[in-house]
């Protein structure tokens, strides 16, 4: 008597079936910074109504198809999420927001402004020594998470990036436009300036296509004997 699971394969089957292969993620960039939430009386807090999310940084590292010179150039980083909710789950303080953007600027190193984490943003320094110069990539940042452990303040956030405009929106070919991984980490750190909450550190990256490779019936057979 076949077991179940043979005999569902079989009526599913013909004499050659597809597996999935190994895939590769396609990294567009890498950023590391700070954040923190505007306006919020509590820094140390997220989710207060009527507040949004800002986090920007540096981007010391971009990949095709954006085109970077970082010899001659700046690369700045600024997200911008709005109308949060938020669930406790134990220590646990989960954030979700409505929408969200993030924006990469290019500033020539030699004409343009150096990007300054000036405390107690925003103020006349920040977010503007940021988002000065050319917008290269701009976009959408659909169901943006952040959850944080309120004891030390560590966490992770995530959404989806879909890529909208910029200079360099061009580059990219039609089906590399949306379906981006946007995702970081934040956490305590001693250099943290005054105003702020969480050292930023992330990166966006595209998952590689599920490639398939076909096999003989017997051999797929075999592995579940």
């Amino acid at each position: 008597m076949r077991r179940p699971v043979t005999t569902l394969l079989l009526a599913a089957c013909a004499a050659l079936s597809v597996v999935p292969a190994a895939r590769a993620d396609s990294l567009l960039f890498d950023y590391v910074g700070f954040d923190y939430e505007s306006p919020n009386p509590n820094p140390a807090t997220f989710g207060e109504p009527g507040s949004g999310y800002v986090g920007l940084g540096t981007v010391p590292f971009l990949f095709a198809p954006l085109v970077s010179n970082t010899t001659l150039n700046e690369y700045t980083m600024v997200i911008q999420c709005q109308t949060p909710s938020v669930i406790p789950v134990g220590g646990l303080e989960i954030v979700n927001y409505a929408t969200g953007s993030v924006t990469i600027y290019e500033d020539s190193k030699a004409l343009g402004t150096t990007a300054d984490y000036a405390p107690n943003p925003p103020n006349s320094t920040v977010p503007a020594t940021f988002s000065d110069g050319t917008a290269i990539l701009v976009g959408t940042l659909t169901n943006f998470q952040l959850i944080v452990d309120t004891s030390n303040g560590v966490g992770s956030f995530e959404a989806v990036l879909n890529v909208t405009g910029g200079t360099q929106l061009g580059n990219f070919p039609a089906d590399q436009r949306t379906g981006w991984t946007f995702s970081g980490t934040t956490g305590e750190a001693l250099n943290i300036p005054a105003g702020y909450a969480h050292q930023i550190d992330g990166q966006s990256f595209l998952n590689g296509p599920t490639a398939a490779r076909r096999i003989s019936w017997g051999r797929l057979k075999a592995g579940y004997r």
